[in-house]
């Protein structure tokens, strides 16, 4: 009877435990069915995460752009960097993520050193690009190529540097043009006062430093054209005492511009034409002369050279001061190319290899040999001058 009751207790516990398995199994079985649904939102995050950041992938990499002229506080560049800031605010238009940094060294110390300090700044700092108005082109070079094998974009503007010292220069206008510019205003007021194939005109010429690349390149392209049978009435008589380097200073150039207006006149001996060529120079031979307590006759002589027309628009319209027309181009539109490029060649829209660029104001500019040209020189006097408002 003892046996059969543990036989019987022993059935029942048997019995007991299979049932719970049973019961455990088929609610494990259960488990897989409700999984998918739980799963499903864990699979929602990824795909949303990859939207948003296809949506904001455009203008995820910034790039910083560095311009540095050749010194601050003048007109000229001033209106540079107005055009500048305008290619900026459209890049920003259009989504890219740009920004600007500009600082040059001030314009009564305007020595290839203070660039250079400027540059290892913003070399340290990892701009993407940098574009420069180099105030020696030679000097500057070793910083340049520091700057090119860190990895930033090296860019010349107004001013070229070393070729090897840069990936691109934006040329405002090609050497021949700009010194052509100026040979013809000369030639066509001289000849409306007397001169001509009978009668030598001396040229007298204010520059910048002597190391300047773009001064030195039109002063070529200016004796170069003189040198020609059109133009060989037109004379530099001695290039000693004829052309002047006051170098990028405002007093030294205002002082050397009133000695050359005190050698002006109608003698063989005088000069009858007076260029400058920067924008420092040629306001300041307007200005000498009306400062002048003895004056050239004003029916004599003439006077062009660069600047702006808003630098030169009163001595032009005045009547009895022979500074009679001004060379440029459009400084503004040197500003906003010179951005643009530097954005286009550090972000990749250009690169080595492109022969052409393309902007939303100026169209398509070819590339060729590394560089960029603005565009033809711009001849202004009384006639137009009011046209234009930089």
């Amino acid at each position: 009877m003892i046996r059969k009751k543990r036989f019987t207790l022993v059935l029942v516990i048997a019995l007991a435990v299979v049932v719970a398995f049973a019961f455990g199994a088929c609610g494990g079985g259960e488990q897989p069915a409700e999984e998918p649904p739980a799963d499903t939102p864990t699979e929602e995050p990824p795909v949303e995460t990859e939207t948003e950041s296809d949506d904001v992938e455009p203008a995820a990499v910034k790039v910083t752009i560095a311009m540095l002229p050749k010194f601050k506080g003048e007109n000229y560049f001033d209106a540079v960097k107005v055009g500048a800031e305008e290619a900026v605010a459209e890049l920003v238009g259009e989504g890219a993520d740009v920004e600007l940094l500009y600082d040059g060294p001030p314009q009564n110390d305007a020595t290839n050193q203070n660039q250079v300090n400027i540059l290892e700044g913003w070399i340290a700092q990892g701009v993407n690009a940098i574009l420069v108005s180099p105030n020696d082109p030679t000097a500057i070079a070793p910083t340049l190529k520091k700057a090119m094998e860190g990895g930033i974009k090296v860019l010349t503007f107004d001013a070229d540097a070393d070729p090897d010292a840069r990936d691109l220069f934006i040329n405002q206008g090609s050497y021949d043009a700009i010194g052509s510019g100026m040979v013809k205003a000369v030639a066509s007021k001289l000849t409306e006062k007397g001169y001509g194939p009978d009668k030598t005109a001396n040229l007298g010429i204010v520059s910048s430093a002597k190391t300047d690349a773009n001064q030195n390149a039109w002063l070529d392209a200016i004796k170069a054209l003189i040198a020609t049978d059109e133009y060989s009435w037109l004379k530099i008589a001695n290039e000693e005492t004829d052309v002047y380097y006051p170098g990028p200073d405002e007093t030294e150039t205002q002082k050397q511009s009133g000695t050359l207006i005190s050698r002006m006149g109608d003698g063989a001996d005088q000069i009858q034409a007076a260029i400058g060529l920067t924008s420092m120079a040629t306001p300041a031979l307007g200005a000498q002369y009306e400062s002048a307590a003895s004056k050239p006759d004003a029916t004599k002589v003439t006077m062009t050279g660069l600047a702006t027309p808003n630098a030169l628009k009163d001595y032009i319209k005045n009547d009895a001061n022979p500074l009679d027309t001004g060379v440029l181009w459009n400084c503004m539109d040197l500003g906003y190319l010179s951005v643009e490029a530097a954005y286009q060649y550090a972000s990749g829209t250009i690169t080595p290899e492109s022969t052409t660029m393309t902007t939303s104001r100026l169209g398509e500019r070819e590339i060729a040999d590394k560089v960029i040209l603005l565009g033809d020189a711009l001849i202004f006097d009384k006639a137009n001058i009011d046209e234009f408002n930089y």
